[in-house]
């Protein structure tokens, strides 16, 4: 089963911001359960749920809040299968999950008890009992591009998902040998080694992640994400079929108490987290570096200045150099954030000190690529650096917001934030806000968690984006 847009547009008329309605449905055998009254809704029993979705997990996940003081509950065996259904003023949607573990279970008096189930998507426990193995080229019947490998492996013979797959072509061929892995890491495992098809003035691009969101998996680059995000508008709906998302824009403003329905779309808290970690990116080199690629097999023969045990193939990167080949949020409005930094530091950033070590592998035992090794291997280690710096100038402005929740947002999508800043133009009664330059823009969802209590939701979110405004 799968998490499906049951309607296009919300079902409910709200009278107050993140308003819900739901159902839980429990299913044990492919049969749905029912208490003994004949009521299959379980919904009396819930007192909060989390749905969790992140660009850093394979699977989305689902905790269940229930309080039982029938004994209908007590036949759980924690691998049930459960069906969330939601109603909200924007989109409805409908939720599959299979439990694996419940814990935390209180017993509040002689009649009544407290716990949570755990739940994640049924494709994660199907991962833990496959396995991948052998010759790339025989698995995969020489369709070892990264998209077929992963269609391959989400399909029929493996993990046998019905959801939808939002897959980025890429550039290179796959061949390696699958060591009895799940495949849920050979998946990581190839896009480490991926190279985009579609790049920035012809350079290499890569820095693929692998997860799911409420509309299916996704297999895709930061750039790309970041261009798709540059494409959302508010005024085009999402599409379930090409997984581009409607681009909502929230503004941090003072409620309207008179009307709480106005305040749907205003945010009602912010936190800034990490606020200049200058001292941490220069420890692990953010801004520049050494990328060393090194052969396990030849190694001896390896050699870096009078270095034994460091190849040849060393590349020395630096964020003022690759910034230009990247796709960036508010693309022509922004600048790098680093432009405005102290000029003593900056002298300081772009004096390599760190080295990062990739394996290269060794192709000397297939004949096919003795006089001709796949150029993708070559240059690991120059992409093992851009996808460092790709993810980690994502970080260098980082937001947490909480907003009513809105079930049409989704993690590897994008966000437009409105955040006033507390300097002011003008004087007396008059002066006017303008918006903070640093804290506004176009953000990439990077993680998204709906929660649910009083039949009220709200949607915690972590944003990261790589630019300032002008």
């Amino acid at each position: 089963m799968s998490a499906v847009i049951q309607d296009r547009a919300g079902s409910i008329t709200r009278t107050n911001a993140g308003e819900v309605d739901f159902k839980l449905f429990m299913y044990k055998d492919r049969k749905k359960k029912t208490t003994k009254e004949g009521d299959a809704d379980l919904s009396s029993f819930v007192r909060g749920f989390d749905v969790y979705e992140s660009i850093s997990n394979t699977c989305m996940e689902l905790r269940l809040i229930l309080e039982d003081s029938a004994g209908v509950l007590q036949t759980l065996t924690g691998t049930e299968e459960f069906s969330l259904q939601l109603k909200t003023s924007i989109i409805d949607r409908t939720y599959f999950f299979r439990s694996y573990q419940i814990d935390a279970r209180v017993r509040t008096n002689q009649t009544n008890e407290v716990f949570l189930i755990e739940c994640v998507s049924d494709e994660y426990t199907r991962n833990e009992v496959l396995n991948v193995f052998g010759n790339s080229e025989t698995i995969f019947n020489n369709k070892t591009e990264a998209s077929e490998v992963i269609k391959t492996l989400m399909g029929r013979k493996y993990l046998n998902s019905g959801k939808k797959l939002y897959l980025e072509k890429t550039l290179n061929k796959q061949s390696f040998i699958s060591p009895n892995w799940r495949p849920f890491d050979v998946i990581p495992w190839v896009l480490l080694r991926t190279i985009r098809k579609s790049q920035k003035g012809g350079s290499l691009q890569n820095g693929f992640v692998f997860f799911e969101n409420s509309l299916g998996f996704h297999a895709k680059s930061y750039d790309k994400m970041i261009e798709d995000i540059e494409k959302q508008r508010e005024n085009f709906e999402t599409s379930a079929i090409t997984g581009q998302a409607k681009m909502y824009q929230y503004v941090h403003d003072i409620k309207n108490t008179e009307s709480p329905i106005d305040n749907q779309f205003l945010i009602d808290s912010v936190v800034f987290p990490d606020e200049a970690t200058t001292m941490t990116n220069l420890r692990h080199g953010i801004y520049s570096g050494y990328s060393v690629g090194f052969d396990p097999v030849s190694i001896t023969s390896s050699k870096m200045g009078l270095s034994k045990d460091m190849s040849s193939t060393a590349y020395n990167y630096s964020l003022e150099d690759i910034w230009p080949r990247m796709a960036h949020l508010n693309a022509g409005k922004s600048v790098n954030p680093l432009v405005n930094m102290d000029n003593n530091v900056r002298e300081h950033m772009y004096k390599p000190k760190r080295i990062r070590y990739c394996g290269l592998p060794n192709q000397s035992f297939d004949p096919k690529f003795q006089n001709n090794p796949q150029a993708s291997y070559e240059q690991l280690a120059e992409l093992q650096a851009y996808r460092y710096i790709r993810k980690a100038t994502l970080n260098h402005i980082n937001l947490k917001i909480t907003i009513p929740g809105n079930l049409d947002l989704y993690p590897g999508s994008g966000i437009d934030i409105i955040i006033p800043s507390i300097a002011k133009s003008g004087g007396g009664v008059t002066r006017s806000t303008s918006i903070d330059r640093k804290y506004s823009g176009r953000y990439l969802i990077k993680t998204l968690t709906h929660s649910m209590t009083e039949d009220i939701l709200k949607t915690d979110l972590e944003l990261m984006k790589d630019s300032i405004l002008r």
